[in-house]
């Protein structure tokens, strides 16, 4: 361990009692290194950290030998969400330089192996905030068992730097509150506006039905931005952006309260490879005539789905997980996501995928070094 590591961990309040075998920057760093070498589970990571363990010896001393499955188990748990977050976020800004932040993205993702149906408790629900321009997840908060994402979305964001940056979010964001949150915080919104706001959808959804009827379209234009065709996870697509001034709803919808509203957006989504077309509409404090800007944010924010979420569940199988702690749950999650920024961003084995890094690292941890900056 560097000293950078040790500093930025080594506040991290430790809950075991005295006389411990193992230090707690060691586990962290076991548990780390097994995530970026593929383990799914605590035994796997034992078995990992056994496999090398004169690796480990070498580079974290391990007076004590390996740590058993349940005692890296155990004192993960012990360790408070906030704080854990805190401590990685803090060591990824000084061994990485980070670009600066344009599009923040926010979504919720469940982790369904935590799901407890004897007892009926759901699973366990984060809201994350993704920076689209460094592929970092900036913070997660888990939603209260009785509650739903448009608590938890104030806290997320009062946690993070917002200013100058552009604010993402599906519908269950769109809310009067969060946009007085984020404009207070100096920065701009993007959300998405479906059925739970019919008095807000509806006016969107028949001026831009107008736009496109010959006898209106004369005096009716939007603007409009077209994205090239890209292929993504076998998806040959196209997306035309079109946006109003908000004038052109103000006569048939209250706006009171959608602080600092600007413009109204369509987007027109085009499967070529299936035939099939999809409209998605949103409101933002951004001016309809920066519609480029509109399309590549809105383009943006489906890196949290395509970068995070299917990286989580498809490359380190987070949705197989059967952890039930929501402690454990929550910080496995956060190791998870660090593991995929690091992986992701290390320059000299960019070349390969992923999984192929994670292989690397398991035959020889050596690897390890150049994405920890040790």
């Amino acid at each position: 361990m560097n000293n950078i590591f040790i500093e930025c961990f080594g506040k991290l309040e430790d809950k075991r009692y005295k006389n411990k075998r193992y230090k707690l920057l060691e586990i962290i760093a076991i548990v780390l290194c097994g995530v970026m070498s593929g383990m799914e589970d605590f035994s796997n990571i034992e078995t990992f950290a056994e496999e090398h363990e004169s690796w480990f010896k070498k580079h974290l001393k391990m007076k004590n030998g390996i740590p058993s499955h349940d005692t890296l188990e155990r004192v993960i748990g012990l360790l408070d969400p906030a704080k854990f977050t805190e401590c990685f976020l803090s060591w990824i800004q000084q061994i990485k330089d980070l670009m600066k932040e344009d599009v923040i993205a926010i979504d919720g993702k469940t982790l369904t192996g935590s799901k407890i149906s004897s007892k009926g408790k759901r699973a366990i629900h984060l809201v994350n905030a993704y920076s689209c321009a460094n592929g970092l997840t900036l913070s997660q908060v888990k939603v209260s068992e009785k509650s739903n994402e448009i608590v938890a979305i104030p806290e997320i964001l009062s946690c993070l730097s917002l200013k100058g940056t552009i604010i993402t979010m599906d519908a269950m964001g769109c809310q009067k509150s969060i946009t007085k949150q984020i404009i207070e915080a100096e920065a701009d919104y993007i959300l998405a506006v479906k059925g739970n706001h019919k008095s807000l959808q509806e006016p969107i959804q028949d001026i831009f039905t107008l736009a496109k009827n010959p006898k209106f379209n004369k005096t009716l234009k939007p603007l409009t931005y077209t994205h090239e065709i890209d292929c993504e996870h076998g998806k040959i697509e196209s997306r035309t952006v079109r946006a109003f001034s908000i004038e052109k709803i103000a006569e048939h919808t209250k706006l009171e309260g959608w602080h600092n509203i600007q413009s109204i957006i369509e987007v027109e989504n085009n499967n070529l490879s299936k035939n099939t077309s999809e409209l998605r509409y949103y409101i933002s404090s951004i001016d309809h005539t920066k519609t480029e800007l509109i399309a590549k944010s809105i383009r943006k924010h489906w890196q949290v789905e395509n970068n995070l979420h299917w990286v989580l569940d498809v490359i380190f199988k987070e949705d197989a997980s059967t952890v039930k702690d929501e402690i454990i749950a929550q910080n496995m999650s956060w190791i998870r996501k660090i593991a995929a920024f690091l992986l992701k961003k290390q320059l000299s084995t960019k070349k390969l995928s992923t999984p192929k890094k994670m292989v690397q690292n398991c035959c020889n941890p050596n690897y390890l070094l150049d994405y920890l900056e040790v």
